[in-house]
């Protein structure tokens, strides 16, 4: 007798199935997140905000502000000395706010545009305390894990050649108010201001 070499059937075998597999669940942290922080009255806008991102430890990015501060101090713009600042007394309202709270070794900064009881406008970066006179709105984001990049400093030689080419230096100044360059402008204010500061 012969040997019938019977062939393997090709395929699945009936009835079976591929077993389920369990659900993958991925979280996603997301670079930023927002916040809006009441600041009640009579408290340091500033520090306020600093605390309440060191007790979390979060970085913070402002975006936006809204409501009154009062007796405000700025820094003074060159060619000032340096450190020296001018206090306006009195009751504005924020028109702009910019600033960052970030942790060491990045310098943080506080910046402000401020309209005044009789339409001044003043503005620079705060250099003391900045106290709300009524309930002060902060709209801000948080940057979960930022990264900290040190540019080379081949790349700002080439820049600074580059400007030096073909290109006229800013000018500064104009009309019947004061300011100055990104530079070295920290106060900008109208000479009614600037001769009055008590407004």
């Amino acid at each position: 007798m012969e040997a019938v070499q019977r062939q393997r059937p090709r395929g699945r075998p009936q009835g079976s199935k591929n077993k389920p597999k369990p659900p993958v669940f991925l979280t996603l942290e997301p670079p930023m997140s927002p916040y809006i922080l009441q600041v009640p009255s009579g408290n340091d806008v500033v520090a306020s905000i600093s605390r309440f991102c060191r007790e979390r430890g979060i970085a913070l990015c402002v975006l936006s502000g809204s409501g009154s501060v009062a007796d405000v101090t700025l820094r003074q713009p060159s060619p000032a000395a340096p450190g020296s600042t001018i206090t306006f007394h009195g009751k504005f309202d924020l028109l702009s706010v910019s600033a960052t709270f970030l942790p060491p070794p990045v310098s943080n900064f506080f910046t402000v545009s401020l309209a005044g009881p009789q339409g001044q406008i003043i503005g620079g970066l705060v250099s003391g305390p900045l106290i709300s006179a009524g309930p002060v709105y902060v709209v801000a984001a948080s940057l979960n894990n930022p990264s900290y990049h040190r540019l080379p400093a081949e790349e700002k030689q080439e820049n600074s050649s580059k400007e030096g080419k073909g290109q006229s230096p800013p000018v500064s100044g104009g009309g019947g108010g004061e300011s100055c360059h990104v530079d070295g402008c920290d106060v900008v204010w109208t000479s009614a201001t600037l001769t009055n500061p008590s407004l």
